[in-house]
């Protein structure tokens, strides 16, 4: 079931919002290939590369809005960050030794799509108050 953008994401900082919407693609761009049943080794890797790179430079630039802004959950969202980085290595120590199977990907389709909606409603939103 695809996870869609919603007005209640907005954290008020267009930049992390713009991002915000990146991570969705990603999520939907999985859901599209699963759905079609393409989810190669190929792909997972080149999926797996793109976001970690991504959510690194997203996860510093959040965490700089946060710190400027004064926002109270800054620390706590740095550290869940941290977290978060730790379960995608997790996954990606995974995908290198045993490759793609239907059970990594379904697993690797509900952290995302809990991450994003979890992480963004309770933690991110809270940004915007600071503006």
């Amino acid at each position: 079931m695809a996870v869609v953008w919603k007005e209640e994401y907005n954290t008020g900082e267009p930049e992390v919002d713009k991002q915000h919407k990146i991570l969705f693609q990603y999520l939907d761009d999985l859901e599209a290939h699963m759905k079609i049943g393409d989810v190669s080794d190929r792909y997972i890797k080149m999926l797996l590369d793109n976001l970690g790179i991504f959510t690194r430079s997203h996860f510093c630039y959040e965490e700089i809005c946060m710190r400027r802004s004064k926002c109270p959950i800054a620390e706590k969202n740095k550290k869940i960050h941290g977290n978060l980085l730790e379960a995608y290595r997790k996954y990606r120590e995974r995908f290198e030794i045993e490759g793609v199977s239907e059970d990594l990907v379904q697993g690797l389709h509900d952290f995302l799509e809990s991450w994003l909606v979890n992480h963004i409603l309770k933690i991110d939103t809270q940004l915007r108050a600071c503006l």
